[in-house]
């Protein structure tokens, strides 16, 4: 009886956990055309870390490659497309600004993944693609499933040497937020793992959950008041807007 609570709770949970970006936002269109409805205060989108080898390769106007590997919001489920999840946005926004670079953003979302499988997978689906910037969406998965913190870090920190040993960028994005997953989930000690393993390492973490909790207590997005007919293309627009601000942050750290 006890072994099926708990089953059903991590179900519950991994379903949450996998639907934080199906939003309700009632004054955002899902094509999200201006920046205003994306915007978030000044200290959210503070860049420190550098992306020297990105930056080299678009001073050259050689091509440029970016692996993004994460969950299920990196596949865009919730939205239902891999054209409107945010490393396609992000190639979108990327090929405006740098018309004269061919750029290619390869999305390696696998849905329900630790960092440690995620990791595993770095030989086929990341560094078979020989990318120069590789942006890695986790966590999510790991504090659902209670990931022991110390494997946590470890798994991101033999990420971040693999990638820094074969002359890769790196970019971190920490988890998405719904009033309704924090209840269910502890996140705050694997929010503050990936936030400390990137600072040590002078890796940028791109902090989406702090972004997404502005935007709910703004109430620009409702994360978790959505009818079912909405959800798909107002998913939508969550994605396009943290592509938006995943390129700033990018530009900023070319800087």
């Amino acid at each position: 009886m006890r072994r099926r609570l708990a089953s059903g709770l991590m179900q519950r949970a991994l379903h949450l956990a996998g639907s934080v970006a199906i939003v309700a936002i009632a004054s955002v269109s899902p094509a999200v055309g201006g920046d205003e409805p994306c915007e978030v205060p000044a200290e959210l989108v503070r860049v420190e870390a550098t992306l020297p080898h990105l930056s080299e390769r678009l001073r050259a106007g050689n091509p440029v490659k970016i692996v993004a590997i994460g969950g299920a919001s990196t596949t865009g489920a919730a939205a239902g497309s891999l054209d409107l999840a945010y490393p396609h946005r992000l190639q979108e926004i990327l090929d405006r600004w740098y018309p004269t670079v061919p750029i290619t953003v390869v999305n390696k979302g696998v849905p329900r993944q630790t960092a440690q499988q995620m990791l595993e997978r770095f030989p086929s689906d990341v560094i078979a693609e020989d990318p120069v910037l590789v942006i890695w969406e986790t966590g999510t998965t790991d504090a659902v499933r209670g990931v022991e913190i110390d494997d946590f870090a470890a798994a991101l920190q033999a990420g971040i040497d693999e990638l820094k040993a074969r002359g890769i960028d790196i970019t971190l994005i920490d988890m998405q937020f719904s009033r309704s997953t924090t209840t269910v989930i502890d996140f705050e000690r694997y929010l503050n793992t990936l936030h400390q393993v990137g600072e040590v390492n002078e890796v940028y973490v791109f902090p989406r959950f702090e972004m997404m909790r502005y935007w709910s207590e703004e109430n620009v997005f409702n994360f978790d008041k959505v009818a079912k007919d909405e959800r798909a293309s107002l998913a939508a627009s969550v994605y396009e807007c943290i592509g938006r601000k995943l390129a700033e942050a990018i530009r900023v750290a070319l800087q």
